[in-house]
């Protein structure tokens, strides 16, 4: 069944460091008597093993919160103020997907259980001229699971026109501009895999007549390379 619309690690890195304390011998106590017994001079203090920081390891998606994987964003910096995209931005698992996000929670939670999903996150901010950003990472066990979601999702949705990405390999695409009962909304979505995470960006921009209003494919395109990046260069 066709749907419309498209709906993707943090812990605080842990980095090891090592640290050590330098060590004296004791003084000599003071002689308290006219005549002091003959002392030999004392041993040199021991010197403190020099210690080589073990190299920290490479993170790994399991080690960084997805929350912080969401590349950062000067155009849209404002928490939605829509009661419906507040109860939804943040983590999900398979339940939570399920019942907030999904328009076919039975077919996605099955979709979930054969790729491999992990956990998920979403985010959603605005813009000062109230253009809206949303960003879906999820994290699968492979790479393999990624794309079969990928793929899975594409077939669920009906789709506008595609775009291209530049510098972006096997990315889905699709652009247009809808009419609900009270507003239009251009919408422009990118989704594209990344190692073992899905990502979903979506920009939308509405009013109530239409007018002027087009899919900013432009936008879209560029916070996935963005979002592409950032993600490369954290895990």
């Amino acid at each position: 069944m066709k749907r419309a619309g498209f709906a993707l690690l943090a812990v605080p890195l842990l980095v090891g460091c090592g640290s050590s304390t330098d060590t004296s011998a004791p003084l000599p106590s003071v002689a308290t008597s006219t005549k002091q017994p003959t002392r030999q001079a004392p041993p040199p203090p021991t010197a403190t093993p020099s210690v080589t920081p073990k190299a920290s390891k490479a993170p790994t998606p399991q080690q960084v919160a997805l929350a912080d994987l969401v590349v950062p964003s000067k155009t849209f910096t404002r928490t939605s103020t829509r009661e419906w995209d507040r109860e939804r931005t943040g983590p999900f698992d398979t339940d939570r997907f399920a019942k907030m996000l999904s328009g076919t929670p039975d077919e996605d939670r099955r979709l979930f259980k054969r790729t491999g999903f992990v956990r998920g996150h979403v985010s959603i901010r605005m813009a000062a001229d109230d253009r809206r950003l949303v960003v879906y990472l999820y994290q699968f066990r492979t790479h393999q699971g990624a794309v079969q979601l990928q793929n899975s999702f594409w077939d669920q949705y009906d789709h506008g026109d595609r775009f291209t990405v530049r510098g972006l390999g096997r990315t889905w695409t699709d652009a247009g501009l809808k009419q609900s009962s009270t507003r239009y909304t251009a919408t422009a979505n990118v989704n594209f895999a990344v190692g073992n995470i899905l990502v979903a960006v979506s920009v939308t921009e509405s009013n109530k007549t239409g007018k002027g209003l087009r899919p900013d494919t432009e936008l879209a395109a560029t916070i996935a390379r963005q979002q592409r990046d950032h993600l490369t260069g954290a895990i």
